[in-house]
């Protein structure tokens, strides 16, 4: 039986070293800046601090049982954002775990597709994040109705840039494949009704 709280605990607690990069909606990047994110379970709550290390300012979220608006796989990939949609704005987070490493993403959709990304490189313990060369540029392809960026080798952002109508379903994801072939994914998806669907392997990559 998956448990989503245990599998959220066992693959990202700990400390970790971050290099946040904002790319523009053509998958260049704007600019990036170091972070430090603490997650920790303490009295039953979990704890999560993120840190933007250049201005001191702290954010974070806590708490005892998973929300509903999270989703989390097995191997402790999870994202984040509304149990519902309209064509208007949203903001999907998404996260990938490998060992000591994880790649995460923040996608807002704006009024006539995509207004931001956030691509998120991070490391555990002592080690410092290997991010991108800089300037990040993304290589990106179409696929159906997605646009899939490529923010560095074997890593993959699926994101939907379309004008949306009323009646288009949804979806971001997150891929990312490891030296040793491992495949680490998770997509988030909402349905022709802008309801939040559940988790899913079928695969919508092109």
């Amino acid at each position: 039986m998956h448990d989503p709280r245990a599998a959220l605990l066992q693959h990202n607690s700990g400390h970790w070293k971050g290099c946040f990069i904002r790319l523009g909606s053509s998958g260049n990047e704007d600019d990036r800046f170091p972070t430090s994110l603490k997650v920790q379970e303490r009295d039953g709550v979990i704890e999560n601090c993120l840190t933007y290390l250049s201005s001191g300012e702290q954010r974070s979220m806590n708490f005892e049982t998973v929300p509903f608006t999270m989703q989390v796989n097995s191997s402790g990939g999870w994202s984040l954002g509304p149990s519902a949609i309209t064509p208007l704005a949203w903001v999907g987070e998404l996260s990938v775990v490998h060992g000591e490493e994880r790649r995460r993403v923040v996608a807002r959709h704006g009024f006539h597709g995509l207004d931001q990304v956030v691509y998120i490189v991070e490391t555990r313990q002592d080690s410092e994040p290997v991010a991108p060369a800089q300037p990040l540029e993304c290589t990106t392809r179409t696929s159906g109705n997605w646009v899939i960026w490529q923010p560095e080798p074997h890593v993959e952002l699926l994101l939907d840039a379309r004008d949306r109508q009323m009646g288009d379903s949804t979806a971001c994801g997150l891929r990312w494949i490891t030296p040793q072939g491992q495949t680490h994914q998770i997509v988030r998806r909402y349905d022709a009704n802008g309801y939040l669907e559940p988790l899913s392997d079928a695969d919508i990559w092109g």
